[in-house]
Parts: C-alpha cells; structure tokens; sequence
C-alpha cells in the first residue's frame, strides 16, 4: 500500500506527463475508448513551444479526423533538410542546402500531408488537449506523482496536488510515464540510461521579433548565422515570424560547462544574428541545456510503461525527438486498448519495446549526426547528402521486427523504395474516390484492415467486426497493375495492417480459404480472432 489516504480513484490507463507526448498518447488512448487520466505537476503551456511537427506526427492526427482541425492551424514552415547560412539576419545568403533531388522527391511525396506543414508543440498540445477532453479523457495539471507500484493485476500511484499537498491513490491497469528526460516514473521503475551522453551544452532563446522583413528564407529554410561575433540559428515559430527560437551554439568565451545567461548577454548576442542593434527583441526565456543522447535499458516494468524522452533522449537536431516520442504514445495505445478489451493477448504487449527501440536508434541516429554536422561546421549539402536517408528512416521509414509483425522472404524496401513490406509502414498512395482524393492511409484506417487486389474479392469472406476489407479496383489505383507493384503480390494478394498503419502480414496470392489465413494470421499476431 503506497498511501494511506481515503481518497482512491480507478483509471485503465494513468499517463504521467502533459507534454506532447503524454497529451497525445492519452489522446489516442480516449479515440479508443480507454478511460485515462493525465497528471502534471505544472501547466505544459505555459512556456514557449520548443519542437515543431512531423508529416508522420499529422498523420496520425489525422487520422483520427483531425484534418480540418490541423489545416486551420497549421501552417508552412521549411522542408526537412533545406538550410541557409548567413552572417546575420538582414545579409545575404552566403551558403544555401538541400538534400539530393531523389530524396527531396521522396520527402514531397511519401505522405498525405505537405512535407512543409507545421504545427508547433503548443499548438499540438492544444489539439490533443482539446480533442482528449471531448473523448472523455481526463487531465489535471498541479498534480504531480511522487510514487507507483506494479503488480500482476494493476499500478497503484500516490500523487500530491501541489497547491494544497491533499494526497491521492490512483489505481490504473496501466501506468504511462510519458514524464520527460528526468522521467521520475523511470526511476521508481528502476530503470536507468546506461548510455548517456552529452553531445553539446548550449543555450536556447525564446523571443519575440519582427524579423520577417529581414529573414524571409526562414519560411522555407531552417537559418544559420555565423559571424564573429555569433554561431546560432534563428527558427520562425509562428507563420507571422514574429516568435523565435534560437540556439546560440558558440561565441567567444562561451564556458565548457553548462552555464545560464544572462538577459543582456542573449539579447547582445540574438542582436548580433540580426545584425540590427535597433530591432525590439522581447526576450521570452534562455534555458541552459545539454544536448544528450540516450536510450533507456527497458521500456516496460510489468505494467509500467516509458514513452517520448521517458524512454530516449536525443539533441533536437534533425527536429524528430518530439515526434518519435508521440509514435511510442500511438504504438502503445492502440495495443493496451486491445489488451483492456480483451481482443488481444497480453503477449502484444511484448511489441511495443523492440519496435519503438528500434525507431528511437534511427531517430536518435540522425540526431547525432546531424548535431555534429552542425557542430563541426560540415558542408551541409554533404551532411543532408549522407543523412538524408537517415531522415527518412527516423521519420517514419523504421522497421518493426517483433511478435506483431509475421515478416516474409522478400527483399526489405529501401528508404526510396515506395513498395510495402510486413514491419513497415503502408505506402502512401492517392487515390481516386468520386470526385475526391483519398490515400491508402485513410483507406486502411485506424483498426485492422485487409488491402486486396483486382483478383482479391473472395478476401471478403474474412470480414470480421474487428477486420474491414478493401479491395484496390483499378477503377480507385487508375490500373490494375498498381496493387501488385505497391503490395508486392499478385492481383489476388493482400496485405494485412495493423491498426497503427503498419504492414503485419502479406498473402502473395489467393489461398484456398482464405478466412481461415486470415484468422490464422492474427492469432499468430496475439489477436483473439
């Protein structure tokens, strides 16, 4: 017994942490009707937003009929990899970079949303916030745990509301520290970060200017400015280019160890990247920070659970920390909802570890690369030339190799390669539906889903209520041969996805029962078919 109080309260799921993650994890959670409760000792949004979106981030909000919503408040900022340099703000630009056409090609055309689109961690955290709320789901801020305990059968927690100290357990089938770098339900879980280590120790501004007069490349270019006086970057955070971000990476006297600074200093040195000693700057913050790469030694405790920089910490170069931490949230969500439910067995559970480790190595992978890239001054057409493949694979191009993946001879797409594959995410493609676009995406949806062929309609007799069919008509690809050369298989294939989007299995043609396949496939996948 962790508390001795009277006051006992009883969730599915309790997630530690309302920041993107632990917001958005709760979020995907609630679509599923799991009952979730988020605790947070302060208000995540009340300082300035730090990351920004992926394509594969607004997928999944999208996902979950979102679109609307992220299409009034999104808005386009630079593509990934694209970057100037300049020797402050109102020069010229002295080097310009961007990946190899094949790979920019690859990025503008591997998801439904633009490549371009952004929404800043605040405005996610809004959406998720929001859309939670109306799902049902549960949050307080001012709440902060301070203890939790597993067994067979559930997670109790004690937390403390931090305004007037009242204690209260929390019992939930599952805990989810979604807690951040110092993830205090990492530490009660006794699990630790044996490979940590500091890339850099820098400084981060957060202001307000109008700078978008004097840097109107930042609409289309993450901006570098290195002059004598300064080595940082200057990021819009808002369409207007009024909010700002700043990493001032050197200048001289810089100290070796971590060291805030002071108000005058930041805004003598933001002064010398605009390069006008009259342009208002208000300064919102400068956190002193390390740049720390790290994986955890385990993800799960029994019914604990670590996700976002819970469960990995990287620099916040190559933009993907945030979104790889909301891709565990989906990963885990739509499995517990599965477990809770009783359609799958605690077994798919077992998944979520080496899938999401190995996204977090390819993101953290990049990460590092590219910090040091940046760091060690590298020509960045040949730094995005040797790591935009790594971009790829950190965003969404990873491999699931585990218990819910039934993977298949056949040769593993490359990053490039726009085919499926079992333990990869399904091809984007558009679609001809009546007088509107549609992509494969929408088409498989958020629950598991049967993809089949032309030749394919007697896939149908495997419909179940927890399995939609789709067969791809020529009439929807604009040729019968798409689905063959998007699935891999004959025209009477099929590929089974997972509720997260994932390849989990492919048929390369018609089996005489092909139910009976089907059925068979998900209970090799833990699925209670």
């Amino acid at each position: 017994m962790i508390d001795e109080t009277n006051t006992v309260e009883r969730y599915e799921v309790v997630v530690a942490g309302a920041g993107p993650v632990g917001l958005s994890t709760a979020l995907f959670l609630a679509d599923r009707g799991v009952r979730v409760l988020v605790v947070d000792k302060r208000d995540p949004l009340s300082g300035p937003p730090r990351a920004g979106s992926s394509a594969r981030t607004l997928e999944l909000f999208r996902a979950l009929g979102l679109g609307e919503h992220l299409d009034r408040l999104g808005w386009d900022g630079p593509a990934p990899l694209r970057s100037i340099v300049k020797d402050n703000a109102a020069g010229a630009v002295l080097h310009r970079a961007a990946p190899p056409a094949r790979y920019a090609e690859r990025l503008d055309t591997c998801s439904p949303i633009g490549i371009r689109r952004v929404l800043t961690q605040h405005e996610l955290q809004r959406v998720a916030l929001e859309h939670l709320r109306r799902r049902g789901g549960q949050v307080r801020f001012g709440v902060e745990l301070v203890a939790a305990t597993g067994d067979a059968e559930s997670v109790r927690a004690k937390v403390i509301d931090v305004g007037t100290g009242r204690a209260r357990e929390l019992v939930s089938r599952y805990l989810i520290g979604a807690d951040g770098a110092r993830s205090r339900v990492r530490t009660l879980s006794g699990i630790d970060l044996p490979d940590r280590q500091v890339a850099a120790r820098l400084n981060t501004a957060f202001f307000r200017a109008d700078l978008a007069h004097l840097l109107p490349e930042s609409a289309t270019h993450a901006c570098f400015i290195r002059n004598e006086h300064v080595y940082c970057t200057l990021f819009a955070k808002s369409a207007a280019g009024d909010r700002w971000s700043s990493h001032l990476m050197d200048y001289p006297g810089k100290p070796a160890e971590l060291a805030q600074m002071a108000p005058e200093q930041t805004r003598r040195l933001l002064h010398a990247a605009i390069g006008d000693d009259t342009v208002p700057i208000e300064l919102i913050e400068c956190n002193a920070w390390e740049a720390a790469i790290g994986v955890a030694s385990a993800f799960r405790r029994g019914r604990i659970f670590l996700a976002g920089d819970a469960a990995h910490v990287q620099s916040s170069a190559g933009g993907l920390g945030m979104n790889t931490g909301i891709q565990d949230g989906h990963n885990l969500a739509w499995k517990l909802a599965a477990v809770l439910r009783g359609q799958a067995d605690d077994a798919l559970l077992d998944s979520y570890e080496p899938e999401r480790r190995a996204a977090a190595e390819a993101s953290l992978a990049l990460s590092l690369g590219m910090h040091r890239g940046y760091q060690d001054g590298q020509d960045t057409n040949e730094l995005y030339a040797r790591l935009a493949a790594g971009y790829l694979r950190g965003m969404m191009f990873h491999r699931y190799d585990s218990g819910a993946v039934i993977t298949d001879e056949a040769d593993a797409p490359d990053v490039l390669d726009d085919r499926a594959a079992p333990g990869y995410r399904l091809p984007h493609r558009w679609l001809a539906d009546g007088a509107r676009r549609r992509s494969t995406l929408d088409l498989a949806g958020t629950g598991w889903t049967l993809l089949t062929g032309p030749g394919g309609a007697r896939w149908h007799e495997s419909r179940t209520d927890d399995l939609r069919v789709r067969q791809l008509t020529p009439g929807l690809t604009g040729g019968a041969e798409v689905f063959t050369e998007l699935a891999g298989t004959g025209p009477d294939g099929a590929l089974l996805v997972r509720p997260d989007g994932f390849v989990a299995w492919r048929a390369p043609c018609l089996p005489a029962d092909p139910a009976a396949a089907v059925r068979s496939a998900l209970r090799a996948l833990h699925w209670r078919a």
